[in-house]
């Protein structure tokens, strides 16, 4: 064995300083247009000191300040997620999605071997966020007009998803919609985003991780291949709506089985969360919007497209539009439009009437296996629809 130098152990014990190491790792941008190519650094996207905000399907989502000044969130995506050969297809299909109703990605790329997406950073957060607070942030009492604006624009949201199509024709769906994808932007409208989850994640995963939210024929049958489709997310945005009612996470409470009970023991009025002071009785009507969405049998629930339809007349006709509310706000009432006044559970002891609306909504009458089911019943099949 050869015996080493002086002259090389000198060189080689050398310190170095971490700081005069300059690491280039190669880029490539996946989506992005021009103006975005020009204002966005694939370094700095991946190098600058970020803010946690949480952990998902997807991948750990950060807060970022750009050199460009801007506030934006980034998602790293997860490194088993991007091996799959069509993985750029469907951020670049995605990616080129735009409506009001849509959180749009505006830039992604690759740095080295990982991959980031980029999107509008909303300082209110996600309407999960808003309904049951996070971590050293209270949860804000959203009151009856904003949730039912909320779950107009969610259910448009996933309406413009479902009447997309792709290259070969096949229509898309969202997988599951829940509250901490439900963005929230300051004048309290809602945007959906990680719409493009289900095309990125295997379907197990996400129905693993989202219990309480998947319907339940992609549950009940083991054997049978997962496959989301338009009326599976439909029945994920009936449960939606019963968390907007309700104020529960559906992933500690069953919340068809939560209403069934809370209905049966104390009457329709104490279903609503009692933080709602205001209008309470259209909760009613929601209920009975949830429960056909939460029909057992596929068949059975609404298309996406009638479950807006039904939603905005019940908005409209309950005189609480997002005119009305901004007309409020203009005209200085002395409670603010968007959130309830604090500690008062309120309620009294209104009834509730049978609800109907507009001939299409009869009854909320409570299924048998656990959930709602709307005027048509709920059936016990479980084909794909």
């Amino acid at each position: 064995m050869k015996a080493r130098s002086s002259s090389d152990k000198a060189i080689n014990e050398t310190p170095v300083s971490l700081l005069e190491v300059k690491v280039t790792l190669p880029t490539r941008v996946i989506f992005g247009d021009e103006a975005s190519s020009k204002k966005y650094n694939p370094s700095d996207i991946a190098q600058l000191p970020k803010v946690r905000l949480g952990e998902g399907t997807l991948g750990t989502l950060y807060k970022v300040v750009l050199n460009c000044g801007s506030i934006v969130t980034i998602r790293k995506i997860r490194d088993e997620l991007v091996r799959s050969d069509d993985f750029e297809f469907w951020i670049k299909l995605f990616g080129g999605v735009r409506d009001v109703r849509l959180l749009p990605m505006q830039f992604s790329c690759w740095y080295g071997g990982e991959v980031f997406l980029l999107h509008e950073y909303l300082c209110l957060g996600s309407l999960e966020e808003l309904l049951h607070g996070s971590e050293g942030v209270q949860f804000t009492p959203l009151n009856c007009k904003i949730r039912l604006q909320i779950a107009l624009d969610a259910a448009k949201a996933l309406a413009s998803i479902h009447n997309r199509v792709t290259k070969d024709g096949k229509s898309l769906v969202c997988g599951v919609i829940k509250s901490s994808n439900i963005m929230i932007r300051t004048d309290f409208s809602a945007c959906l985003s990680s719409f493009e989850t289900s095309y990125l994640v295997p379907p197990a995963i996400i129905i693993r991780r989202n219990p309480g939210r998947i319907a339940p024929e992609l549950t009940y049958y083991q054997s049978i291949p997962k496959v989301f489709t338009q009326k599976s997310d439909v029945y994920s945005f009936g449960v939606l709506l019963l968390e907007l009612i309700t104020g529960k996470r559906p992933s500690v409470t069953n919340l068809g089985e939560y209403v069934k009970e809370k209905a049966r023991r104390e009457g329709l009025k104490a279903v609503p969360d009692k933080r709602m002071v205001d209008a309470k009785e259209i909760m009613a009507d929601m209920i009975s919007i949830a429960g056909q969405c939460l029909s057992k049998n596929p068949r059975e629930r609404p298309p996406i497209d009638g479950v807006v339809q039904l939603i905005q007349e019940l908005q409209e006709s309950s005189s609480l539009s997002v005119d009305a509310i901004q007309s409020q706000h203009t005209n200085g009432d002395q409670m603010a439009p968007t959130l309830c006044e604090p500690g008062n559970t309120g309620g009294g002891g209104d009834e509730y009437n049978e609800p109907k609306f507009g001939g299409r909504i009869t009854s909320s009458k409570i299924g048998d296996g656990g959930g709602l089911t709307g005027a048509g019943g709920g059936g016990d099949g479980t084909g794909a629809g």
